[in-house]
């Protein structure tokens, strides 16, 4: 029970190789996927970027808007449109995620606005400057829009340019805020990796209205280059750096752990299968730890095998023990008659000559009767079983038919027997008749009941006999091979063993009950 408990039972080897396997195959997809969350985390981060600055820069223009009309800014509540909800807050959450499909460059506007004297167009004049500075920390481009989309303050190109055939300040202009990514093309060189320029492909593009009383007196449209996912793993290579470093020594500690699940318990197998084929006795094979199925499987059928071996190399020792004494006897007595027949065979009066012979002769048939019982007995316990089906009832009929009517006779009751048994029908009548002749020897000339009845999915044969019961001192020993009470007149010793032997080779067994008014053997098979 302890070694059941020290051992632990691993995947099976096909599940391990398809589990690394697995693994492997799954680090490029994986480190794929984290690639492709990353570059949209990093998308998802700048456009949060952008409108955090649109923000400012749109209530920016749109307090000097106010200033050049000669009104004072208004609350909270004439920034929102006039079907916003929420009556406190109108807050921008990011619309990509990086699975939209990248628009192409912005060709060059085609309309100019003509009168650029407005207040609109002053407030951007008083904005300019600030978009100017701004530029310098934050790399943005950004371009505040007056209410027909025309440019009245930028960072870069396009100032006085019409954008209203921009899809996204389009939807901007009528009242939504808008996102959208676009390929990045630019004739310069990509900045190296420590510059705080980004070296992405991919240009997020935000368009948010500005609204006063719950009208779009404008937007704000920005844009600025995403950051590439190489350039932003450069800038965290220390935590990468220890991540990966720690990452190949889990990898090497796993690696050694499997191997060693493998190797260890090979090598106690292979030390215990050269120690068999040594002649040594075999030690238990018991891998312990974490252990692949088959290998676990391997060493529980070798340690079986082994414990077998040595099962049998005691059974042929005590077998040729016991065979060679009780083989010593009838041979030394004929060896001895023969003697005495061969020097005074010709001056021993008849009678003696008789009575040598007549013991020659019976000492020979014990012999006999020995050898035929070992036989069968050796027979049963080594060659595997030729089952058949056996139609119990007939069976049973046959057998009791060689027993007569007299005294003893046997009384069979299969009333709850089942109809037929998957057995060998020689190693089952060998088993029975062990059972009757012993319970006829025994039961005092009375009847010998044998019953036949069916428990489970196995059956059990009971034979019952009114002898005087096995005493106390021999009820230890009734298996034994060649104990007997009755060797002066027959007996061999091994009847009940063959029971026993053909109990064990269907994996059931066979028990008594014995008292001063009779014993009962039940066979299960």
């Amino acid at each position: 029970m302890a070694s059941d408990r020290a051992t632990r039972r691993g995947l099976s080897v096909r599940w391990l190789l398809l589990s690394v396997n697995a693994l492997i195959l799954l680090i490029p997809v994986l480190a794929l996927l984290g690639l492709k969350l990353y570059s949209s985390q990093m998308i998802r981060q700048t456009e949060t970027k952008l409108i955090a600055e649109s923000v400012l820069i749109g209530e920016a223009w749109r307090a000097y808007l106010l200033d050049e009309l000669g009104r004072s800014a208004s609350g909270c509540g004439a920034i929102r449109p006039a079907d916003a909800r929420d009556e406190r807050y109108y807050p921008r959450k990011p619309l990509l995620d990086g699975e939209e499909e990248l628009l192409a460059p912005l060709a060059d506007p085609s309309r100019q606005a003509l009168d650029r004297q407005g207040p609109a167009w002053r407030a951007g004049a008083r904005l300019q400057p600030l978009l100017k500075r701004a530029q310098v920390f934050n790399l943005t481009s950004a371009r505040v829009l007056d209410a027909e989309g025309c440019t009245v303050a930028s960072t870069g190109l396009w100032h006085g340019s019409c954008l209203d055939h921009v899809p996204e300040v389009q939807r901007a202009l009528a009242g939504h805020y808008t996102a959208v990514a676009r390929r990045r093309v630019s004739d310069e060189p990509k900045p190296g990796w420590a510059s705080i320029s980004r070296r992405g492909d991919v240009r997020v593009f935000t368009a948010l209205p500005v609204f006063e009383d719950g009208r779009v007196i404008g937007a704000v449209w920005m844009s600025r280059t995403s950051m590439d996912p190489l350039k932003a793993a450069w800038f965290n290579r220390r935590p990468l750096s220890v991540a990966f470093l720690s990452s190949l020594f889990i990898i090497a500690v796993v690696s050694l752990v499997l191997s060693r699940s493998f190797t260890r318990p090979l090598r106690e197998i292979t030390e215990a299968a050269q120690a068999i084929a040594r002649g040594e006795r075999g030690k238990p094979i018991s891998p312990h730890g974490m252990v692949p199925a088959e290998i676990h499987t391997l060493g529980e059928a070798l340690g079986t095998m082994t414990a077998q071996l040595a099962d049998r190399a005691d059974y042929i020792a005590d077998f040729a023990a016991n065979v060679s004494h009780e083989l010593k006897s009838p041979i030394t007595s004929i060896q001895g008659a023969a003697e005495l027949l061969r020097e005074d065979g010709l001056d021993m009066p008849a009678e003696q000559r008789s009575r040598f012979l007549s013991n020659i002769q019976a000492d020979a048939a014990r012999m006999e009767r020995l050898v035929v019982r070992l036989l069968e007995l050796a027979r049963i316990q080594s060659s595997p079983e030729s089952a058949e089906e056996v139609e119990l009832g007939p069976f049973f009929e046959r057998l009791i038919e060689a027993y007569g009517d007299g005294p003893s006779a046997v009384h069979l009751d299969a009333r709850a027997a089942p109809r037929s048994l998957r057995i060998n029908p020689d190693h089952l009548e060998s088993a029975v008749r062990n059972l009757l002749d012993n319970a006829v020897r025994h039961g005092a000339g009375k009847p010998v009941e044998l019953a036949v009845r069916a428990e489970g999915e196995r059956v059990a044969i009971s034979v019952r006999d009114r002898g005087p019961g096995v005493s106390p001192a021999n009820r230890e020993r009734v298996f034994e091979r060649f104990f007997t009470t009755e060797r002066d007149h027959g007996g061999t010793g091994l009847g009940l063993a063959i029971v026993q032997a053909v109990a064990r080779t269907r994996g059931g067994d066979v028990r008594f009950e014995s008292d001063e008014s009779g014993t009962t053997f039940t066979l299960r098979v």
